[in-house]
């Protein structure tokens, strides 16, 4: 490595380009992340090529040729940041398309097909006003409805009376009330 390093330093360009088909794929990866309103996606390969090729210029070759690699990441990555950050001012969009670590973009990970929002917001609605309903009853009419529809997946009078020691007749009635309360309420917001 040390010997193309100083090839290309000296303007070989075989090099040259032996070094940036070596860090291409790093290239490649650091321009997905990034949109820039008005640059194609070669213009920013094209833009992360010049980062490698003033690493190349810049680097102290008598340093630990190893430490290259992590100079030229770095330099590809500011030369992105400061784009990003002289480009900003005149680009007013935002990319999505930055993966998360799930590998998710943002945009993916924004919207839920299986969500309906109307739906979602409607369900909200009606129970915040079943919850409404619900605090305008009597506590002996809050039990048995919570009894039976809510705490319970089969809803079962008898073992209501069973578990409450109620008469079955005025539990029914109870029953009845409590509904025809909930109604009544339910229909007046609705109107």
């Amino acid at each position: 490595m040390r010997e193309l390093l100083i090839s290309a330093k000296n303007g070989d360009n075989n090099a040259k380009e032996k070094i940036i088909k070596m860090y291409y794929p790093l290239i490649v990866k650091e321009a997905k992340n990034i949109f820039i309103n008005g640059r194609s996606f070669e213009d920013l390969i094209q833009i992360g090529i010049v980062n490698l090729l003033n690493a190349i210029n810049k680097f102290d070759i008598n340093k630990n040729v190893s430490s290259f690699s992590s100079y030229a990441l770095w330099s590809i990555k500011n030369g992105f940041r400061y784009l990003c950050r002289s480009e900003i001012r005149y680009n007013d969009e935002l990319s999505l398309n930055k993966p998360n670590d799930d590998g998710l973009e943002l945009e993916e990970s924004i919207i839920d097909d299986k969500t309906n929002v109307e739906t979602t917001v409607l369900q909200d609605i009606i129970y915040e006003n079943l919850y409404l309903a619900l605090e305008k009853l009597d506590n002996e009419e809050k039990e048995l409805i919570e009894f039976l529809f809510i705490k319970n997946e089969r809803p079962n009078l008898t073992k209501y009376c069973k578990e409450y020691n109620k008469d079955y007749y005025y539990a029914s009635c109870l029953k009845k009330r409590a509904l025809k309360k909930l109604n009544n309420f339910l229909i007046n917001i609705l109107q």
